[in-house]
């Protein structure tokens, strides 16, 4: 496994969590003009014992949910039908992620837990149009959140699962 140098926007992570079954992370954003350096992500909801492969990735959903229009952060008209014909029903809503933010200086010391399994041309902003988000800083917390509290804790915070396909540029 190469060690991973460095994240794009688009980039799938999978790692195995403390249930030793493998979940995946896609990058949504970055920030490496400035510091502090940072990777925003959306939690995809694949959750198996078999290492994912970017040919199953459009069966699988991301965390999110259907939010305001946004006059700062807006999809082209393209990517707004694109959304609309895979989730007609947030019309006339933007998909946003949840966000989970790792500080570039926190995952260099954790990267050898995740493998980056391909990239995808994603819409920008997603992570932008959603409404909520959390730090993680240490591989226990990733480790032990995704085994046993994610599902549960998305669901307190208002999130639904949204398909892949509905973000993918074309």
């Amino acid at each position: 496994m190469l060690k991973i140098t460095d994240i794009n926007q688009g980039d799938l992570l999978t790692f195995k969590a403390a249930d030793n079954k493998f979940k995946v992370l896609l990058c949504t954003s970055t920030r490496k003009d400035k510091s502090p350096q940072f990777f925003i992500f959306a939690a995809l909801t694949y959750d198996s014992f078999d290492k994912p492969r970017t040919s199953n990735i459009n069966d699988i959903e991301f965390f999110g949910i259907g939010n305001r229009k946004c006059d700062y952060f807006k999809y082209s008209d393209d990517e707004l039908d694109n959304m609309w014909s895979i989730h007609p029903e947030t019309r006339p809503y933007f998909l946003g992620s949840y966000g989970f933010l790792i500080f570039r200086k926190d995952f260099m010391k954790f990267r050898d837990n995740f493998e980056v399994i391909g990239n995808l041309n994603i819409i920008d902003y997603l992570d932008k149009n959603g409404n909520g988000s959390m730090n993680i800083s240490h591989w226990e917390s990733i480790e032990s959140f995704f085994a046993n509290r994610i599902n549960s804790v998305m669901l307190d915070r208002g999130q639904k699962t949204f398909k892949i396909a509905a973000i993918i540029k074309d």
